[in-house]
């Protein structure tokens, strides 16, 4: 038997033992399960999608041909197989029989078309259309130097869908799972514009669909009846709350009005992982946590060694250890040690290692070189999303800059923006110095080289590192191996030389669960993709 069909078998075997077993614990109910996202949603739109926050919705509301389970393996979707050519390039998708929206009507391959033609099309301008650069013809309607019907992917008939790559990509199952590439309805998008994410006109393709939406307010959904695994969808009703002030979520969740919390106050970390051991789940997650220089701005621009200091001057083993102690990881590196297996571990800056006191007179040493004293005093400003660990973070490091260079030759403000406001001022250039974080969309190295080539919408540093493109490009096309993870190293060791971001630390999430919600395997979940389906009462 070919290998990626047995391999494929045996993923549908385990997962089927899962769902299987986890079903036989619960019938299906209709009970409302209320959970905590943290933060409002961005929007509602799938192909426009791009923070945690409106994923975590979009997991719920739509589906592409692929999904994922809860080691956020892609699993089938929508599409029920799949062929893979011998040269890799090739995926044929082959769609379940009688799928439907959540209004009864057909999906087809034309609506898988039409999804991944718009998220390419520079109209819609979606922040993630870098996942689809490498479908035939991609990056060139990104660019809008060919039309959108000009992607390489093709209805076959009204079931079959094949998709044509430039390379072979051995996460391309992963990207097919992500929401930006879930399929919406062709005629409703076509039907309402801008409108169709109004609850009112609003049709899905994924296990629930949407009742209402009161922004700043809360999310309803309920269990689409047409969903063609509607059978083990348990829970009837999710109710999403956006609430920022995690102390008022705890409280909240204390008194039984919450379910599941997005985050856990900080402060109260280890006296809630201590009493309540049972409901608090701390887990590793995938993700960088970072600042971004503005590289438009003339502050930073051509200011190399003023990057060097700040990034220099930060003492990580602090702000990990005793600012936040929530088991986050010090990062020197602009990938992590755990991504694919740990092969992009050793990239760490080499004054990672320095004893701290060396550190800092170095960082003197290029602060004043960058042309900056008590004479000439620096002023920025770190902007961050409203968050209580954003707020110390941001307060810390304030902090040990005027310690390392002195208050007289520094002055640190800080200002906090709501969620959708910051993202806006973030993707515009519209601050100094601004928090940034990066959950992997996958287990690859992608999900944080994405993030430095130029022109890039998620490079919010704006920054271009010479012939780091090119790097990527051929990392992307090497047959072997070997030789992409030595061009990945490159173009990263590049990135980093050019000091575009600060790199924080690998940061964790931790949450509490009510005990009677069964089914969610949280602790397996290292990017916290997350689907109100697993859930059971």
């Amino acid at each position: 038997m070919n290998y990626k069909k047995l391999t494929l078998l045996i993923s549908l075997i385990s997962a089927s033992l899962i769902v299987t077993a986890c079903s036989n614990k619960s019938k299906t109910n209709s009970n409302l399960i209320t959970v905590d996202i943290g933060a409002d949603i961005s929007t509602l739109d799938p192909q426009m999608t791009e923070d945690v926050q409106s994923s975590r919705v979009a997991y719920d509301l739509f589906e592409g041909l692929v999904t994922q389970d809860q080691s956020n393996k892609p699993i089938p979707g929508l599409a029920e197989k799949w062929d893979i050519s011998p040269d890799g390039k090739t995926y044929t998708f082959h769609l379940r029989s009688g799928i439907k929206f959540s209004d009864g009507s057909p999906i087809t391959a034309a609506d898988v078309v039409f999804s991944f033609q718009r998220l390419a099309d520079p109209k819609i301008a979606s922040p993630y259309n870098l996942l689809v650069n490498n479908i035939v013809n991609g990056q060139a309607i990104i660019d809008a130097k060919l039309p959108p019907s000009a992607l390489g992917i093709k209805a076959l008939d009204a079931n079959t869908i094949q998709i044509q790559l430039n390379n072979p990509d051995s996460s391309f199952l992963s990207i097919c799972s992500m929401p930006d590439l879930a399929v919406v309805s062709k005629s409703n998008v076509t039907k309402f514009g801008q409108a169709w994410t109004d609850p009112k006109n609003m049709v899905t393709s994924g296990a629930y669909k949407l009742d209402e939406r009161v922004v700043q307010g809360y999310i309803l959904e309920s269990k689409n009846p047409y969903y063609y695994d509607a059978k083990n969808v348990a829970i009837e009703q999710v109710k999403f709350l956006p609430i920022v002030d995690f102390n008022s979520s705890f409280s909240q969740y204390k008194t039984g009005a919450i379910d599941i919390t997005y985050l856990l106050p900080a402060d109260q970390y280890k006296t809630i992982k201590a009493s309540i051991p049972e409901q608090e789940h701390t887990v590793s997650w995938e993700t960088i946590e970072y600042y971004d220089f503005n590289m438009t701005s003339p502050k930073f621009k051509d200011n190399l060694k003023l990057r060097q200091a700040l990034s220099m001057a930060v003492d990580r083993t602090a702000l990990t250890k005793e600012v936040l102690g929530q088991d986050q990881k010090p990062l020197y590196a602009y990938a992590t040690n755990t991504v694919e297996g740990g092969k992009f571990t050793g990239l760490d800056y080499e004054w990672a290692t320095w004893p701290r006191d060396k550190q800092i007179a170095k960082a003197q040493e290029l602060f004043k070189a960058a042309g900056y004293g008590p004479n000439h005093p620096l002023e920025i400003t770190i902007s961050y999303n409203t968050k209580d660990t954003n707020k110390k973070n941001s307060l810390a490091i304030g902090s040990m800059w005027q310690q390392v260079f002195g208050a007289q030759s520094i002055k640190v403000n800080s200002g906090n923006q709501e969620w959708k406001t910051f993202l806006q001022a973030r993707h515009k250039g519209d601050y100094d110095v601004a928090r940034d974080g990066w959950v992997a969309d996958y287990d690859s190295v992608d999900s944080y080289t994405n993030l430095f080539l130029c022109n890039n919408p998620q490079n919010n540093a704006h920054s271009c590192t010479p012939n780091y493109n090119d790097l990527i490009a051929q990392a992307n096309a090497a047959a072997d191996a070997n030789q992409r993870v030595a061009l990945t190293r490159q173009a990263l060791k590049a990135a980093m030389d050019n000091y575009v971001i600060i790199p924080l630390y690998q940061d964790t999430y931790y949450r509490a669960v009510n005990p009677r919600v069964k089914c969610y395997s949280i602790d397996t979940n290292h990017l916290d993709h997350v689907m109100s389906k697993w859930y059971k009462f």
